[in-house]
């Protein structure tokens, strides 16, 4: 069955290991380039990326210029899912081929089980690694780096999302049963729940401060470059009375005090790790996932 297995999905493993490879080497490449180049670059707050003029920083500098090891951190989860997670089950399904080997004294559950860890454990474990290497290359920028502007490109989020990610495109696999429609529904899926979790979920894991100051250049990143600002800050004039989110909106009327509201930077982890788990238990609580692997139909459909 190992071998079956992987007979079947060795084109992809190499993809996703020239994928992986690619985007851990630029990853580490620009971390070892800003290490080297950190003697001679000052230490100041907003600018953490300082790079040598010679042949080899001037690589670095593309590869940060063009973001590719950025946007490849959030792109490899929806990839894993649509074009390694889909086709899974689906394709099985498509060409008839799961009755072959339930015939050959191998049972559904244990058939779905081998593929998900020979296919899955290693893709999240790729994850794991890539975002641990991003986490170093923001310990090598230095702590003047804000990380809630990469907040999903590091460790555990990266690992936790590819697993979500791979189980949308099982399950979606074994209810459509056609490979190119199960990866688009899991792209779709797999947007629509990554951009509602950041936009709607993420700033509600803890309460946020909220800081009110006579000093109206004292929020924002100004006043704190390491913390994650909400939305804009609320100017008021010495009666309370609301004025704008920008001075000089309200003409004739001088704001008196600020508010915004804004999570501190020692919150980071915290939020790190609530939203793993959040990630993960959408994975593996899945109502589809979970009746694949407790054989609940016939022909893995619901």
């Amino acid at each position: 069955m190992t071998w079956v297995t992987w007979r079947q999905h060795r084109q992809e493993a190499l993809w996703a290991l020239v994928f992986t490879a690619l985007l851990g080497g630029c990853v580490a490449y620009v971390a070892w380039q800003l290490s080297v180049a950190s003697g001679n670059c000052p230490r100041i707050v907003g600018s953490s990326t300082c790079l040598s003029g010679d042949p080899l920083g001037q690589i670095a500098q593309s590869l940060v210029r063009f973001n590719l090891f950025t946007y490849g951190l959030v792109v490899l989860p929806a990839l894993a899912g649509a074009f390694i997670g889909a086709p899974l089950v689906a394709r099985e399904i498509e060409n008839g081929t799961q009755h072959l080997a339930w015939t050959q004294g191998v049972t559904r559950v244990r058939w779905l089980l081998v593929k998900l860890v020979l296919v899955v454990v290693p893709l999240v474990a790729a994850g794991a690694l890539v975002g641990y290497l991003e986490v170093v290359l923001l310990n090598v920028q230095g702590p003047q780096t804000n990380r809630w502007d990469v907040f999903d490109q590091q460790t555990p989020i990266v690992p936790a999302a590819t697993l979500f990610a791979l189980a949308l495109g099982v399950a979606f696999g074994a209810l459509i049963g056609r490979s190119v429609p199960a990866m688009a529904a899991t792209l779709v899926a797999f947007v629509i729940v990554r951009v509602g979790i950041a936009e709607l979920v993420r700033s509600h894991y803890i309460a946020p401060i909220m800081k009110t100051t006579h000093d109206l250049n004292a929020v924002g990143i100004q006043a704190d470059p390491m913390a994650w600002w909400l939305g804009f800050p609320v100017y008021y004039d010495s009666t309370g009375q609301f004025l704008g989110n920008l001075i000089g909106q309200s003409a004739g009327r001088q704001p008196s005090y600020v508010v915004q509201y804004f999570q501190p930077g020692d919150r980071f982890w915290t939020f790190q790790a609530i939203e793993a788990a959040i990630l993960c238990s959408l994975a593996l609580l899945s109502p589809r996932l979970r009746y694949l692997l407790g054989d609940a139909t016939r022909y893995l459909r619901f």
